[in-house]
């Protein structure tokens, strides 16, 4: 399970506290391409945020359980937070071609690397 952080953060003049988990993230490498693939479970498509700056992908979900009024915890293994994740993505990646798709919980990158980072085969001259 993923570890969660207390983050700080100001609202209104106030500081509150948050938890934030570390979203699970596996790494495929095929060819031309990778693919991560971060597990968002509970998390709306529509909330999700994929950014890339200064070489750092990041990946933010906010995960929100709506629960009747006035009900109170009495035992949950759910967790309640944001997911994020930030990896450090080098210049071979080819950054205006990265897709990401949704489905089932699952966030899937697709990372294809840029052609200077594709591997060549130098022809030999004879002299």
């Amino acid at each position: 399970m993923p570890t969660a952080v207390l983050e700080k953060q100001e609202t209104k003049g106030a500081v509150e506290q948050k938890r934030v988990y570390r979203a699970p993230i596996a790494l495929y490498e095929n060819g031309d391409v990778y693919t991560v693939i971060a597990e968002l479970p509970g998390a709306d498509e529509k909330a999700i945020q994929v950014r890339l700056d200064k070489g750092v992908l990041t990946i933010e979900a906010p995960l929100k359980l709506e629960l009747p009024p006035g009900s109170r915890a009495r035992y949950s293994e759910i967790r309640l937070g944001d997911f994020r994740r930030t990896l450090d993505v080098s210049d071979e990646i080819d950054d205006e071609r990265i897709e990401a798709t949704f489905r089932n919980g699952l966030l899937r990158l697709t990372l294809p690397k840029s052609k200077a980072a594709k591997a060549r085969k130098i022809p030999i001259k004879t002299a």
